[in-house]
């Protein structure tokens, strides 16, 4: 294993390299080939870190769960070479699960892409270079979903039906054949191939149309070798893939990566300073838009957690395609310092973006929406309820409590319900998720007193209890609210929601008998959030409007 001195605050690719078996039988020949093919430097640069299994008898006589079980021993224990980590997380380093990668050669090439079949929700993507899976049988098992284990009843998919990513580059015409009979029978790819540039190299692509990531790309033998060749497969491939932690076996999923995203056009990069603090965010208008065409529009923020930049973030939840789609809002991604949030050191920094943003764009001050994921989440609860006055509504995914560091010492800002302030509030948690679960209580009773809920007493706090279901207490509040399922009323195909059947959402009402704050518990959801869940806040956040110096909301009809 190596690990990259540069490897600290941002999480680290996972890059396992399975060098041909005449190299893989002792570790000096191993570390040679690191060197040798480029991947250790790479691995440098990239701030990764690099693992090359040793086979001392042959990868024939390996299993295939062989990558799995390495990953699982070192993800939460590799040591930090040069001191620094995220908070929290005593000096080791973030290997992130959805940046886990493959690639292999010769004899190495063939064991890896038999564990790509054995275990495809592992990997974001494999590129195996003079060899192709050899063993498919492992595709009718059904998934090991180890992002979710504790599955519901009813998830039950096979190994051939999760997408994969895989880039054969020399393999034989047989052999590229058969990885086509299986890949694109499983996963729906497009019979008509089109031709692609991978850096230096040009592939054959075939890919499902509904999601290009989902693809087999086959390319000749190499003319290049060494660094050249792994520098094309990483910062080409590996770089613009991920498979984000949002069910059972991940959602495989394209993105810009670190260089394009500083470099694309999509995103427009400022930033402010407060205090002795610089905050950079990074600005998306609707595809198409000029600054002078979104005058007028509101504003949302989404606010990455603790270990996820924006680089990384801006894309993962959607709001960027949302916003292209809709034309309604633009989109701005906010950076820690550190890459955590922390509500004494940040919380003024919001107010300072907002009025930079704002009329740098001529944006609509009395339409400002703030939304989180995780350690983002809990800032959007935090400074949300600090400063009401700035938002128009919030809406915090995955928000962990009691999470010394991470959250702040009063889930709720203890002063916010004596305010006065309305503040409508879209909460959404994972029913697997280990890192906030859905015990919410808390902020809601605050959160359904402050909009003055239909079911709150006349002393003014939220009655609450356990509202039973056929599936069992859902809390809280004795007096049912109304219940949005799919099929009946809401998530469905129609209205763009794929993955309707995950949401369970609880909407409670003000006394004017319109939607005031809304619950959102997602089935088989690990410590994740899926694109349609922006597009289900958006429903609700873009109702509210905060009149200057109200501290009342008003409701906005469609």
């Amino acid at each position: 294993m190596y690990v990259s001195t540069r490897a600290c605050y941002d999480p680290a690719k996972t890059i396992f390299v399975f060098a041909p078996g005449e190299e893989a039988g002792e570790l000096a020949l191993a570390e040679r080939f690191a060197v040798r093919s480029g991947w250790q430097a790479l691995a440098e640069y990239d701030g990764a870190v690099l693992i090359l299994p040793l086979a001392p008898a042959g990868w024939k006589t390996e299993p295939v769960s062989l990558p799995g079980r390495i990953y699982e021993r070192i993800r939460g224990g590799v040591e930090s070479r040069n001191g620094k980590s995220l908070f929290g997380r005593g000096g080791k380093i973030w290997c992130w699960e959805t940046m886990i990668y493959l690639a292999g050669y010769g004899d190495g090439a063939v064991f890896a892409g038999n564990c790509l079949v054995a275990e495809p929700g592992r990997f974001a993507a494999a590129a195996l270079i003079g060899g192709a899976p050899e063993d498919y049988s492992a595709g009718k098992k059904p998934s090991g979903h180890w992002m979710v284990p504790d599955v519901s009843d009813d998830y039950v998919v096979r190994n051939d039906q999760i997408p994969c990513s895989l880039w054969l580059i020399g393999a034989q015409k047989e052999e590229a054949g058969r990885a086509l009979d299986y890949f694109g029978a499983s996963g729906g790819l497009g019979r008509e191939p089109k031709q692609i540039s991978m850096g230096t190299f040009t592939a054959v692509c075939y890919e499902n149309e509904a999601n290009p990531a989902q693809r087999l790309m086959v390319s000749d033998a190499a003319e290049i070798s060494g660094m050249s060749l792994a520098h094309a497969i990483l910062d080409a491939y590996f770089d613009r893939t991920v498979r984000w932690k949002t069910g059972p076996d991940g959602t495989l999923a394209l993105h810009l990566g670190r260089t394009d995203f500083y470099q694309s056009n999509r995103f427009i990069h400022r930033s402010v300073t407060v205090g002795c603090l610089e905050y950079s965010y990074s600005v998306h208008l609707p595809e198409g838009c000029s600054a002078e065409d979104v005058r007028g529009l509101p504003l949302l923020f989404s606010v990455h957690g603790r270990g996820e930049p924006a680089w990384l973030f801006a894309e993962k939840n959607g709001w960027d395609l949302l916003a292209d789609e809709t034309r309604a809002f633009v989109l701005v991604c906010p950076d820690s310092p550190g890459n955590i949030w922390q509500l004494e050191r940040d919380g003024l920094a919001f107010e300072v973006m907002i009025t930079q943003i704002c009329g740098d764009y001529g944006l609509d001050r009395t339409r400002v929406y703030l939304t989180g994921f995780s350690n983002g989440g809990a800032i959007t609860r935090e400074v949300g309820t600090t400063w009401p006055e700035l938002f128009a509504a919030i809406a915090p995914f995955n928000a962990p409590v009691n999470a010394p560091g991470l959250v702040a010492e009063e889930v709720v800002n203890p002063g916010f319900l004596s305010s006065g302030y309305e503040l409508p509030c879209w909460v959404c948690v994972g029913d697997r998720d280990p890192a906030a679960g859905t015990d919410v209580d808390g902020q809601l009773e605050v959160m359904l007193a402050a909009n003055r809920w239909m079911g709150s007493s006349e002393e003014g706090d939220a009655v609450c209890g356990e509202a039973c279901s056929e599936e069992g207490p859902v809390r809280p509040t004795r007096f049912p609210p109304d219940e949005i399922r799919t099929g009946e009323n809401y998530y469905t195909a129609s209205r763009g929601y794929l993955q309707g059947d995950r949401f369970r959402t609880f909407v409670y009402h003000g006394l004017d008998g319109l939607p005031r704050v809304a619950f959102t518990v997602m089935k088989n959801m690990p410590h994740g959030a899926i694109r349609e869940q922006s597009r289900a806040a958006w429903e609700f956040l873009r109702h509210f409007r905060r009149p200057e110096g109200s501290r009342q909301v008003e409701y906005l009809p469609d």
